[in-house]
């Protein structure tokens, strides 16, 4: 996240609608004082995700996977979810969102590569539509 961006769950969320994602926290969320988990909800679908900001300086060593595209990050981002569906979708349309209000970058560890906005949309939609037919099974 670059420097000086503050971003409230409202900002957020209508950042993901206009990419085509439904999704809301609790009343009161920022990035400015989360850690921890955060529930919410994606396309009326109880979700929530671990969150953890941390200030560049303190993970200096992960941005350097950010490559040429690292210059302007001051903040990091991280999300983590266990094996539901849906908070891994959750967590792809909360990045989506951050990459297109923030210019941000997704950086996805498990294949070691950076994801485009388009890549990270697509996959939200994916696991969504995976939880969807886990749901209706």
């Amino acid at each position: 996240m670059p420097a000086g961006m503050t971003t409230t769950g409202g900002a957020i969320a209508a950042e993901a609608a206009r990419l085509g994602l439904t999704l809301s926290f609790d009343k009161g969320f920022s990035l400015d004082d989360v850690d921890g988990f955060q529930p919410g909800r994606l396309a009326q679908m109880q979700a929530g995700i671990e969150i953890s900001v941390s200030d560049r300086t303190e993970v200096d060593d992960l941005v350097e996977l950010f490559g040429p595209n690292a210059e302007g990050i001051a903040r990091v981002v991280a999300f983590y979810w266990g094996a539901s569906f849906v908070e891994g979708a959750f967590a792809y349309a909360v990045a989506a969102a951050l990459i297109s209000a923030c210019k941000g970058i997704c950086f996805d560890p498990q294949e070691d590569e950076q994801l485009s906005l388009e890549q990270t949309v697509q996959a939200a939609e994916g696991m969504l539509s995976a939880a969807r037919k886990q749901t209706a099974d």
